[in-house]
């Protein structure tokens, strides 16, 4: 339902060499170059796996703030807000669970250690060069959480010049947002940094609910509250070429999140369905890295040893408790004297890891061979239950990655993952990538399995009274293929790509709920399937028309049913005109189809409607270095619900100024 090898295996690192390297190379203007899915960089059109690459052109024409946002225009790629933004945010990749897709921030695992996924809420858009979603399982070269895709955020690096950006944006909700970068660089010796700050006041997210008669439950509570979101989000990054074959670079980024909640009754009074109180989460992580590369040979072998470390605090207050002991029902008198009960954990993680990597061959057939080997461990400290547990994982691998002919690339990737709190895996993947002379016909495809570890809270529980650990858990296993057909028209006038997805899920972790409302997870004896097709086409028409579009068909579905939180259609459409050289618009369409979610009032898998979202914005270029622009989001006030119970966000509008000024040395 959603988380070694050896002493001697690290000394090998020396000579055989991580998984991805902490900091993956890119060329910031260049989108047909991707850091995703092979262990070196490498053209689009040759990875034989299914991409998608989001430019910051597009980021920066839709407008949005948070990453996830974004991401519903992937083919394949479902999000889902319990609550207002600041809630909890999921995407799920190809009927996969949340904690299926790994979150990268270049190169770098950024998921909670604890819960084993990433919180979307906390990714804001500001800094980043692009977005690669890498889909299908993928934990041959990433390991653990890459059983449904990769999502991997990239930040600017190898400037030849300067930069400096800020820009400001108010609008519904009593919305403001801030945000500044600027950089300085001579291409391999760079330095930047970026920040957002962004404060809502929000919407009120409980449907018209009162608990027992009761309008706001507990100290505090207030009737028809909002809940309102707060975010910080800094990153810092830099490179310096040392000598002409060491280069290193650095990364640090941190974020706090806080935000209102509404509580959620899963039995008395109002079993299922939120309720207005005072609950609040706060998520605060900083995530530092580095890596050194060495390169003596002018590319022939080229070695990175990376290390970065995540640190990470959660905490919850909300009043879930009076509604978990059934009859008799709390009266009015006792629901308002109800406090906030906290809970969350302290989390780290700490990885090393050395990739090396022989490029060798000639016109015709050249080849590309990289050994990987990591050591990561996590650390779990739970003060509310006095828990305190650590793990260790040991990783070594390998990928081979062959050119023919300018035409043909073919990969292939195994990797062993030694556990000492769960049991060891090997996981492998093939991909092909043909373009097939004389047309302009791509044929793709590849295959390979995926992991997920149980979480800590999975392992070991965090309340002893109502969720049980369990220590005897698997990690959850995925085969999956997939296979396409990429056809460009007129040049790139009209590219379109068509993908046939499967793949089968075993040991999947789920919550099995015991009398007395206590709850424990298990490994189901049973497999769920997830297939279907993708549809994703880019189009210029002319000069000044862009467009871009996608549409899923999902069928994913396990022994109990059809899984929760994924539509079974799936669209979406950008479109992109400058009407004149200052002045463009911008008009996107997202639709979700039926899809079910789990009713907390009977536990038992219902309906959602579908609906269609559509944003329109606008910019103008007033000088060369200011911009004002604006946008609508839901221009037509659809009333929706993402997870039963929890109201979405109605019509909004925005209007900000944006500076820039670059240059090139």
């Amino acid at each position: 339902m959603k988380l070694y090898l050896s002493s001697s295996c690290l000394a090998l690192a020396a000579s055989a060499l991580l998984s991805t390297p902490a900091f993956a190379q890119t060329k910031p203007d260049d989108s047909t170059i991707v850091v995703t899915g092979a262990a070196v960089p490498v053209e689009a059109d040759k990875l034989g796996q299914t991409i998608t690459v989001i430019t910051s052109g597009t980021i920066e024409a839709q407008g949005y703030t948070f990453v996830p946002d974004v991401l519903r225009q992937v083919p394949g790629a479902a999000v889902s807000l319990a609550g207002a933004p600041g809630a909890l945010q999921q995407v799920r990749i190809r009927g996969g669970e949340a904690n299926h897709t790994i979150v990268l921030i270049d190169g770098i695992d950024i998921s909670s250690p604890d819960i084993g996924e990433t919180d979307f809420s906390t990714l804001v858009t500001g800094g980043l060069t692009r977005i690669e979603v890498l889909r299908g399982p993928q934990s041959g070269l990433y390991g653990s959480n890459a059983l449904g895709g990769v999502v991997n955020l990239i930040t600017r690096d190898n400037l030849d010049g300067h930069y400096l950006g800020a820009s400001v944006e108010a609008g519904s909700f009593n919305t403001l947002k801030l945000f500044g970068e600027a950089g300085i660089g001579n291409n391999d010796t760079y330095a930047n940094i970026s920040g957002t700050h962004v404060k809502s006041d929000g919407y009120d997210v409980s449907p018209d609910q009162t608990a027992n008669g009761v309008p706001a439950v507990g100290v505090g509570g207030q009737s028809g509250d909002k809940e309102g979101n707060e975010l910080t989000s800094l990153t810092a990054r830099g490179g310096m070429a040392i000598t002409e074959i060491l280069k290193v670079k650095g990364l640090a980024r941190y974020v706090k999140s806080e935000a209102g909640l509404d509580g959620q009754a899963f039995n008395f009074p109002i079993s299922g369905r939120a309720y207005d109180d005072n609950s609040s989460t706060e998520h605060e992580q900083f995530v530092v890295g580095a890596s050194a590369t060495i390169d003596p040979f002018d590319g022939f072998w080229e070695t990175t040893f990376s290390a970065s470390h995540v640190d990470e605090s959660r905490r919850n207050f909300t009043t879930n408790f009076p509604f978990l002991a059934g009859p008799p029902v709390p009266s009015p008198a006792n629901l308002l004297l109800v406090t906030l009960d906290p809970s969350g954990a302290d989390s780290t993680r700490t990885k090393y890891g050395v990739l090396s990597t022989l490029r060798f061959g000639g016109e015709g057939l050249r080849h590309f061979v990289t050994g990987f080997v990591e050591n990561e461990k996590e650390t779990y400290d739970d003060p509310f239950s006095g828990r305190d547990e650590s793990r260790t994982l040991n990783a070594i691998g390998v990928q081979y990655r062959a050119e023919i002919a300018d035409q043909l690339n073919l990969y292939a990737t195994v990797r062993r993952d030694d556990n000492d709190r769960f049991a060891d895996v090997d996981t492998w993947s093939v991909a092909a990538s043909w373009a097939i002379p004389g047309t302009d016909t791509r044929l793709h495809g590849s295959s390979g399995t995926g992991v997920t570890n149980p979480t800590f809270i999975e392992q070991f529980g965090f309340d002893p009274a109502t969720f049980i650990g369990n220590a005897a858990l698997v990690p959850e296993e995925a085969v999956g293929w997939d296979a396409g057909i990429e056809q460009k028209i007129l040049g790139d006038a009209l590219v379109v790509d068509l993908t046939y997805f499967e793949s089968d899920l075993e040991n999947e972790i789920f919550t099995a709920f015991l009398p007395g409302f206590i709850s424990t997870p298990l490994n189901s004896g049973t497999k769920s399937n997830r297939s279907g097709w993708e549809l994703y086409f880019t189009a210029n028409p002319t000069n000044d028309i862009s467009l871009t579009g996608s549409w899923t068909q999902l069928d994913a579905s396990e022994p109990a049913g059809i899984e929760i939180r994924r539509a079974e259609q799936q669209g979406a459409l950008d479109a992109s005109w400058r009407v004149t050289g200052d002045v463009k618009l911008n008009l996107g369409v997202t639709y979700n189809g039926d899809m079910y979610d789990t009713d907390f009032a009977t536990f038992a898998r219902t309906r959602l409607d579908p609906y269609a979202l559509i944003r329109f914005g606008a910019s103008w270029q007033a000088t060369d270095q200011i911009e004002i622009y604006g946008r609508v989001e839901n221009l037509l006030d659809e009333d929706y619900q993402e997870v039963i119970g929890y109201n979405a966000a109605p019509r909004a509008a925005y209007i900000g100024l944006r500076f820039r000024d670059e240059a090139s040395k």
